[in-house]
Formats: structure tokens, C-alpha cells, sequence
């Protein structure tokens, strides 16, 4: 539990910290990432609200990463995936991803490795909400249209199944 040095500055002055908080960092990660995957910038920001400065944060973050207890692609893979099994098109996804702090690089590179038929998925959250119901005018047209768009999907998806419905 003791103390450790710190070195600091071009004149190699000591600064001290105790393990006890880098201990605490690292078991406050664990817990949140024993819940569920969280992106590293979410652990970043769960770590602040929990009282612990962005250095030891960073370092909590970095050993788990090189543990492979925390690993960003894991985190975006399995979140598209959820979210794709609730009924989410790609551009929401995409901004949820973002606001976590998921660079757009790894957004692209997964959402294009799990090569995942968005017009099909955009078909399956159509058929559960209308059935096969025939859309009789404009404004039942536009109702659809930006249900579809509120769950994510883009508009070519979107105007292609309704101009099939």
C-alpha cells in the first residue's frame, strides 16, 4: 500500500502519491466494465464523476487496455450489434457511438466489417410496426418516412422500402 515517487519536472523533483488511488481507479474500471463494455472515453468520464483525477484515470485506462479488459473495437462491435437488434439504423448508431467518444475511423471500420444489410433491417422495424398495411395518403407516407429516420436509417433505405410498401 505504501507511497511511491513520483518524478516531475526537468530539476527530477519528488512528488509522492499513494497506490491506494491508482488502486481505486483501476477497481472503479473493473466494476464499470464487469457491468458491461464501456468505451475508453466513458471510463474516462465515469472515473472523473467517482473523483479521480484525468492522469490516474488515463493510467487506470491503459493498463486495462494492455490487459485486454478494455478494448475499443470490442465495445463499438458489441454495441452495433445491440443496437442493430433493437431496431437502430447506421446513423444513429453512429451518433450514439460518437457522443461516447468513439473515434469516426473505428465507427467506419466496424460498421463496415460487420456488413450488416441496413435495407433489410430497415424492412424488419417497418413489417413489426405497420405489418403489410398499404400506406393510403401523403401524410401516413410522411408518418413512416420519419419513423424510420427517427430510428436512424438513411433516406435511400427509407424511400426504396416505401416506395415498395
Amino acid at each position: 500500500m505504501g507511497l511511491l515517487p513520483l518524478r516531475q519536472g526537468p530539476r527530477s523533483k519528488f512528488r509522492w502519491r499513494s497506490k491506494l488511488a491508482d488502486d481505486r481507479a483501476k477497481n472503479l474500471a473493473l466494476r464499470f466494465l464487469a457491468r458491461r463494455e464501456h468505451s475508453a472515453r466513458e471510463l474516462q468520464w465515469k472515473l472523473r464523476r467517482h473523483g479521480i483525477s484525468d492522469a490516474l484515470a488515463g493510467q487506470a485506462i491503459a493498463e486495462l487496455q494492455s490487459l485486454g479488459l478494455q478494448d475499443e473495437r470490442r465495445f463499438v462491435e458489441g454495441f452495433v450489434r445491440a443496437r442493430r437488434e433493437r431496431g437502430m439504423g447506421p446513423v444513429k448508431i453512429r451518433l450514439e457511438l460518437k457522443a461516447k467518444g468513439v473515434a469516426e475511423e473505428l465507427i467506419d471500420e466496424v460498421l463496415a466489417a460487420l456488413a450488416i444489410d441496413w435495407e433489410q433491417a430497415a424492412r424488419e422495424v417497418y413489417r413489426r410496426k405497420y405489418r403489410n398495411r398499404p400506406i393510403r395518403d401523403l401524410r401516413e407516407y410522411g408518418a413512416r418516412y420519419r419513423f424510420l429516420a427517427q430510428r436512424g436509417f438513411e433516406s435511400e433505405h427509407i424511400r426504396t422500402l416505401l416506395g415498395d410498401a
